[in-house]
């Protein structure tokens, strides 16, 4: 490792006391508590008076107080993570005194010190970053936290150097995939982008229709929809192209301790003594997000079929035989009909005639797979100080 800024960030993670601004439960008593309660409030005051405990936590990071100011002024849910990436960043710039906090969504950007400027945009002048943090007495450290999924989350810069930070939950995707469709026979279907652009994935996809399809793993016989069948080493593969694809120096996480943890792309492979990642939980599985029209028919006539259903001018269901649809962050709304786990009607699509439910074959919806590779960090600060050992000492 030759990388003297990210030297110096490693030792001050594992040679000073480093506890996170937010416990991991605090982080989620916070998302529990915003998915309960922001639909609830007129404004975002009634709604931080609420529960003052709460209210206090959610101020010990700025970021997050932002976060969830913005999201409840748009009456939207919080996107998966972005607390704990806050609570991180925030004990990152409280490790080196960035005092200064910017909104970029709600500050001047040009009041920045100018060598910060430089780095807020695109060539096209997009804004790239979601918050600032920066140390008025010292303009050459600051931290830079972005909001873009297909980057790495935050640029720290150490005496005019860079760190490029991922910020994880202690157990989190690193990499998550759409397929865009199956065939009637339930098999995985890749088109040329996504081999040119993801081959790292391709092992599983052809392992996963080797040994079943989608429909399988609705069957009575299939004690889990989900997949989670996959080799270790090419799991393993896949975490190191997250690492390189992204530019990542250093993955920032925390302990069951809550103190910071820092590790880079080697620790993939563990030690002789004990593993510090563990990728249990990868899968594929089908996915809610972004459903599509129909893209087998036969299925669809089928699934129809087994619930009772008639096909003609409009499909005619029994109700008993349709489950809800509840969408996903919404706190319990039913948003559509469910014919089975992969076909499903919008709610407002949806309409009833004594017994059954009628609706038209055009606005069936259906979901696509999706493919994810997690990483749990299981190493504990004292076993990493242990790995960084050599690094941490040497003159």
């Amino acid at each position: 490792m030759n990388n003297e800024t990210l030297i110096k960030f490693l030792r001050d993670v594992y040679l000073k006391d480093n506890k996170t601004v937010l416990t991991d439960n605090e982080v989620k008593q916070i998302e529990k508590f915003y998915k309960s309660n922001y639909k609830k409030a007129e404004t975002f005051d009634e709604f931080l008076k609420i529960n003052p405990a709460i209210t206090k936590k959610i101020k010990k990071a700025k970021g997050v107080y932002a976060e969830i100011k913005r999201q409840f002024n748009s009456k939207s849910a919080l996107q998966p993570g972005t607390i704990i990436e806050c609570v991180l960043a925030q004990t990152i710039a409280n490790m080196y005194n960035l005092s200064c906090f910017v909104d970029s969504f709600h500050s001047y950007i040009r009041e920045l010190p100018a060598n910060v400027l430089p780095y807020l945009r695109a060539e096209e002048n997009t804004l790239l970053c979601r918050y600032i943090y920066y140390d008025p007495n010292n303009y050459d450290n600051f931290l830079i936290q972005y909001g873009n999924p297909t980057s790495y989350d935050a640029d720290l810069f150490l005496n005019n150097h860079i760190v490029k930070l991922e910020f994880k939950d202690r157990i989190a995707r690193a990499g998550e995939r759409d397929i865009k469709q199956y065939d009637e026979n339930g098999k995985l279907l890749l088109d040329n982008k996504f081999m040119k652009e993801n081959p790292e994935y391709i092992p599983l996809i052809k392992q996963f229709n080797e040994e079943t399809d989608i429909f399988s793993r609705y069957s009575p016989k299939c004690s889990s929809v989900n997949y989670k069948e996959f080799d270790e080493e090419t799991k393993k593969d896949i975490l190191r192209s997250y690492f390189s694809n992204l530019g990542i120096d250093v993955l920032v996480t925390l302990d069951k301790n809550n103190e910071l943890l820092a590790i880079t792309i080697d620790c993939v492979d563990g030690t002789d003594n004990f593993d510090i990642i563990s990728t249990k939980g990868s899968e594929i599985r089908p996915a809610g997000k972004n459903p599509r029209k129909v893209f087998t028919p036969i299925f669809l006539n089928n699934s129809i079929i087994n619930i009772g259903g008639d096909i003609n001018n409009k499909i005619s269901v029994p109700i008993k035989n349709m489950q809800d649809r509840i969408g996903r962050g919404t706190g319990g709304v039913i948003t559509g009909k469910k014919i089975n786990n992969l076909l499903f009607v919008p709610i407002k699509k949806v309409n009833q005639l004594d017994d059954r439910y009628l609706f038209s074959l055009k606005d069936i919806r259906q979901l696509k797979p999706t493919i994810a590779i997690h990483v749990k960090i299981i190493a504990d600060k004292n076993e990493l100080k242990e790995y960084y050992n050599e690094i941490l000492n040497k003159d």
